[in-house]
């Protein structure tokens, strides 16, 4: 098949492309002007065309969708030059301009997939009033695909929604063989560990940087803040981080490979058209086990510490296993030893994500 992957030189947008080109298939990337430092990542692979293109023009989009037999719909903004008009015409918008030109060019369409997020479950109103953009991710029990909350944070996490909504509409009005997964948040191995080899997700640096400059009025989150404070000296330490509960912090997350697999197997799996489903890896980090665990490891202290923001969940995957018989196969262990490897400049099976944003010089 010829399948168009929009940010196809994206973290995920690389490795699914490998992943697709082993399976036999021809890939055309789509790559945002801005992102021009990527833009060569695939330029060693045969059977890869990339093409430059904005989301917010129709042409553009028209010109992608153009002779390809299936559409991953992976690109959107996400951080970067990009105010909230910006997020909708790219995420909204742009998804928008994708299903017209694939509903006027391509009537055979194998297959359309987008790429949603976890974020879409978030609980805004259940957040601090007090702290900016701390929403609430405690989740007593596994997430399942039923959980959207009602209420969604702009910009990133509502554009998003919209775009999913947008792509399930087009499946169920002009039949468009739309999928939807909502993707947990993702490891590249490469970013995961900082210079001296230690995951910034466990440093005691991270939550000083994040939180040092919160107030609140509230006098528990206060003195939440205040101990944070109050346990940096200067000197790195591990942080097991608590929530407000006491409980410790337990996130789930997956390894960029598992992405990509998950991703290929929708191309196959004919129950999968017009489903929403949870894309999640094998890595559910639990602090109270990692932390002493790395401490030891690395002959570091560790501290423990309440964080205003709570953060304790999983994702159900089982309509996704059920679906399309996935088994993620990398967890904490897996991608850590990856990311060791690719520090150490060795070979390994994963594409770097490469530089952010990096506009090319007009010179």
């Amino acid at each position: 098949m010829k399948i168009l992957i929009t940010g196809g030189t994206g973290r995920v947008g690389a490795n699914l492309a490998r992943r697709l080109l082993a399976a036999g298939h021809d890939v055309r990337a789509f790559v945002y002007p801005g992102d021009a430092g990527r833009a060569g990542k695939l330029a060693g692979f045969e059977r890869v065309e990339t093409i430059e293109g904005d989301l917010r023009s129709f042409a553009d989009c028209q010109q992608a969708v153009d002779g390809m037999d299936a559409v991953y719909h992976l690109a959107a903004a996400f951080g970067g030059p990009f105010d909230n008009r910006d997020y909708l015409a790219i995420n909204g918008g742009g998804t928008l301009n994708l299903l017209e030109a694939v509903r006027d060019q391509c009537p055979n369409l194998h297959r359309f997939v987008y790429a949603c997020t976890e974020a879409i479950y978030w609980q805004l109103t259940d957040r601090s009033p007090h702290l900016e953009g701390r929403e609430s991710r405690y989740f007593a029990n596994a997430i399942r695909e039923t959980d959207v909350s009602p209420y969604l944070q702009m910009p990133y996490f509502l554009t998003k929604r919209i775009g999913e909504q947008l792509a399930m509409s087009y499946h169920h009005q002009y039949g468009v063989p739309s999928v939807s997964f909502r993707f947990t948040t993702i490891i590249e191995p490469s970013e995961f560990l900082n210079a001296d080899g230690l995951p910034p997700l466990f440093l005691l640096s991270t939550a000083h940087q994040a939180w040092s400059g919160q107030h609140s009025p509230d006098p528990a989150e206060q003195a939440m803040l205040d101990h944070i404070r109050s346990l940096w000296t200067g000197e790195e330490k591990l942080l097991l981080s608590l929530n407000p509960n006491g409980v410790p912090f337990r996130q789930h997350y997956a390894d960029v490979r598992d992405i990509a697999l998950g991703l290929a197997l929708a191309l196959d799996a004919e129950a999968a058209v017009g489903q929403e489903m949870n894309l999640g890896g094998a890595a559910i980090l639990d602090w109270a086990d990692l932390v002493p665990w790395l401490a030891e490891r690395h002959g570091m202290e560790y501290v423990t510490a309440e964080i205003p923001s709570p953060n304790y969940f999983e994702l159900d995957l089982g309509k996704t296993r059920s679906i399309l018989g996935y088994e993620p196969q990398h967890d904490f262990h897996s991608i850590l030893a990856t990311a060791e490897a690719m520090a150490r400049g060795e070979q390994t099976d994963v594409i770097p994500t490469g530089v952010r944003w990096q506009a090319r010089s007009e010179a």
